[in-house]
């Protein structure tokens, strides 16, 4: 949640209540994308889901702290918008109402609960009733704007420029046929030359140019400092956008080289770049592994840029979140825990075992004393389980690595 929003609500609600509903919006964005898939599909859409879910939340705690008896415009600016996406990404209107009953039965339910606990037995029974028959007008209000907003949305967007030029990326991806020619007069863009897919983000910042401004800029910069032969910037949410750089045949210097030397890092956008690739299977390939390194890039965020290249090995490993916790766990031991000390020592092994362990030049890399790195190596050492002692180097430094990125 935004930090300004957050500090409305709290002065609205207070800071307990606020914290309630945060936690009950993630429940229950979880139970929806769980009973309708179609409300995820990446980080993205799962980004757009939760600010969706706390925003109703929340709302739903005003009118029941206003006790207003017949809500008009109840849907708020996240949700409409949440909804605006849905329509755009084809998710059917029956999910999407699906969503929105399911959303609303959590609440109801946390809610009775939340009286059981803090309301006394002998006002329970009115309190229930109250509450529910301010959410049932609620939740009536809230799928009707749904609707309304959804259709508008559909309507809009079948009709548009931007539609259409979607089908074909949406086809291109999906790895279906397309007519070559039409699809480049379309797009506007030549689809069989070489080029380098990014995903780009917008972080949620209240001040600053709106986010599709501050995509379309970074893009634009993006493409000089390559000296792209064409653009292609597709919108995907509110806040990201797919980019396409055509690039020259003579180009010898990978893109992230040139934007790290040429590009001072850009307000609130982080770029995740794939691999080079030729034609249109080359932008699905591309794009695809874009996302990879979008998904890494969230879990570090001290470079605005991030290559697919330098994360491919963690991406692989880690394209099951679940397995390759378990994976470090098991290889790690208690050098896997929480904690800056941990960190530390995980870091100083992990950089000592990719210099070959030289400790001149991992003492230079970490900017500490040698000695500092032979006691930390030898303390990691000695957390290590006996089985990762005697075991494969190459998994020990796997899940150094998977920790540096998942951990820190």
């Amino acid at each position: 949640m935004p930090q300004a929003a957050a500090a409305a609500a709290t002065e609205t609600l207070g800071a307990d209540p606020v914290r309630w509903a945060v936690q009950t919006a993630a429940v229950m964005a979880a139970e929806i994308l769980d009973e309708v898939p179609e409300h995820g599909g990446g980080q993205a859409p799962m980004t757009t889901l939760r600010r969706s879910t706390e925003s109703a939340v929340l709302a739903a705690l005003h009118l029941l702290l206003t006790q207003h008896p017949r809500p008009v415009a109840v849907s708020t600016e996240e949700t409409l918008e949440g909804c605006r996406e849905f329509a755009r990404r084809g998710v059917p209107l029956d999910r999407v109402l699906r969503g929105v009953r399911l959303g609303h039965a959590r609440l109801a339910h946390d809610l009775a609960a939340a009286i059981e606990e803090h309301v006394p037995f002998d006002q329970r029974l009115a309190e229930l009733r109250e509450v529910d028959e301010l959410l049932f007008a609620y939740a009536d209000a809230h799928a009707s704007q749904m609707a309304e907003e959804y259709i508008a949305e559909r309507d809009r967007w079948r009709g548009s420029d931007e539609a259409a030029r979607r089908a074909i990326i949406d086809d291109l991806l999906a790895g279906r046929p397309v007519d070559v020619q039409a699809a480049t007069r379309r797009l506007r863009y030549d689809i069989c030359r070489t080029d380098v897919a990014a995903v780009l983000r917008c972080d949620h910042t209240e001040a600053g140019p709106p986010a599709p401004e501050r995509l379309q800029r970074t893009a634009a910069t993006m493409a000089r400092a390559v000296r792209a032969a064409g653009m292609l910037l597709i919108p995907a949410t509110d806040t990201t956008a797919w980019l396409w750089l055509a690039l020259s045949a003579e180009e010898t210097v990978g893109p992230a080289e040139h934007l790290r030397d040429a590009l001072d890092p850009p307000a609130g956008v982080h770029a995740a770049l794939g691999p080079p690739a030729h034609g249109p299977h080359g932008m699905r390939r591309s794009h695809l592994a874009a996302l990879q390194a979008d998904r890494i890039a969230l879990h570090n965020t001290n470079d605005w840029l991030c290559d697919y290249q330098d994360v491919r090995l963690v991406a692989l490993a880690t394209a099951e979140p679940e397995h390759a916790h378990w994976f470090v766990q098991d290889i790690l031991g208690p050098l896997a825990s929480d904690g800056a000390r941990m960190q530390e020592l995980r870091e100083t092994l992990r950089v000592y075992l990719s210099e070959e362990r030289g400790l001149r030049t991992a003492a230079d890399r970490l900017h500490v004393a040698r000695n500092t790195v032979t006691y930390r190596v030898k303390r990691a050492q000695e957390l290590l389980p006996t089985s990762t002692n005697a075991g494969n180097l190459l998994e020990l430094r796997l899940a150094l690595e998977i920790a540096q990125t998942l951990y820190g």
